[in-house]
């Protein structure tokens, strides 16, 4: 399975033949092919292939290479990543092309879902890795320097970009046995170490370039912290430190574990920071709140910060025009044994669109809009979603 980065995000949102059919559920991260995801899986392709043969806008060819040949549980299995995990997925399936299956983590519950289109719908993806607020973790030592991706508190070593990167830092007591006491740094030692670092920047500009300039999180001794941040052009990045050393061979838990402290102490900050820019933003005239109002404002591209709370989930109508948003009841998942109530919607609710913060989330960030999320509580006085407007 791909990265999620914009050229991804952009080959899925190309147009396709009617129907470009994305089906989403949840899946047990630690057991993704327990009987659970299996009858589920079952029951959304079984739902599909039933407005497969009920929709007459369907091509008669395609609709037989879809129902006989891609939309079956072996097909979806054989797609899927066994060394990725997450508590949902989403298989996209389209007739004249191979189908894909990724893999995700999401801050809301996930519910079945089959959606038809001329594109496939990457809303849950972006909302996802939105809420899981991505960073990065660069591990500086002069032995081995590495960069980590991380998502929530998890940590993904990255092996591309010249990583993990191990120095050669020519040093004279290489040729000596044994340590030589007192003795000091030899000649040109600080600038090797220097010109080391520079290609650590250059190497970490590609990643950054890739993941779409995430924060940045640098962890190593006092000195290699002082003259990193000498050398990058990627400071502006830098979200927090962490002088230790000994990491650079650690695994990515134990990392992750000492990291803990000051990845809080950034979320803390930003969320000071979003409530703090929507009291100026308050008293200019330049905030929205509530579903309602946000959308309206997402909808005209005036949305320069987007704040949701973590667990929201939000229904609605939408207009024929995009603009206005009538809100209903969210209606609770039914679980196992008849997950078919998941997927045929009751008649009532038939035109209720249940992903509504996704749909914000992705509308803005196609907007240039920054989006984050906030502990639940945060917007109490919004019913969970705020903006920071441009104009």
């Amino acid at each position: 399975m791909p990265e999620v980065t914009p050229e991804a995000l952009a080959a899925l949102r190309s147009p396709r033949p009617y129907p470009a059919i994305t089906l989403v559920l949840p899946s047990d991260p630690k057991a993704p092919s327990d009987d659970h995801t299996r009858i589920l899986l079952r029951d959304v392709l079984t739902e599909a292939k039933r407005r497969l043969a009920d929709d007459p806008d369907v091509d008669r060819d395609d609709r037989l290479e879809l129902t006989r040949h891609k939309l079956d549980p072996d097909v979806i299995e054989v797609a899927r990543d066994s060394d990725r995990s997450g508590d949902a997925m989403v298989a996209y399936v389209a007739a004249g092309e191979p189908v894909q299956v990724w893999h995700f983590t999401s801050p809301w519950a996930v519910v079945p879902r089959v959606e038809f289109g001329t594109t496939f719908l990457t809303r849950y993806l972006v909302a996802a890795e939105q809420g899981a607020r991505p960073y990065l973790v660069l591990v500086l030592d002069q032995k081995l320097s590495r960069l980590f991706r991380g998502a929530w508190r998890e940590l993904t070593e990255v092996t591309e970009h010249g990583f993990p990167d191990s120095p050669q830092i020519p040093s004279p007591e290489d040729a000596i046995p044994g340590p030589i006491p007192h003795s000091a740094p030899y000649e040109d030692h600080e600038a090797y170490l220097k010109q080391y670092l520079r290609a650590v920047n250059s190497r970490l500009g590609d990643a950054v370039k890739e993941a779409g300039r995430p924060p940045l999180f640098l962890v190593g001794s006092p000195k290699m912290l002082t003259m990193f941040r000498q050398e990058t052009d990627l400071a502006d990045l830098i979200a927090g430190t962490l002088p230790l050393t000994g990491m650079e061979t650690v695994p990515a838990r134990e990392l992750v574990k000492r990291l803990t402290p000051v990845l809080d102490e950034f979320d803390a900050q930003q969320v000071a920071g979003a409530l703090a820019a929507m009291d100026t933003a308050r008293s200019q005239g330049k905030f929205a709140g509530g579903p309602v109002e946000v959308w309206t404002a997402v909808a005209d591209k005036r949305v320069r910060l987007l704040v949701v709370e973590e667990g929201q989930v939000i229904a609605g109508r939408i207009s024929d025009d995009r603009r206005e948003l009538e809100l209903e009841p969210v209606q609770e998942p039914v679980t196992l044994p008849n997950p078919k109530r998941d997927i045929g919607p009751a008649p009532h609710s038939l035109g209720v669109a249940t992903d509504i913060v996704e749909q914000l989330v992705e509308n803005t960030i196609r907007a240039d809009g920054e989006v984050l999320f906030v502990p639940d509580g945060t917007l109490a006085e919004t019913d969970g979603v705020a903006a920071v407007l441009r104009f």
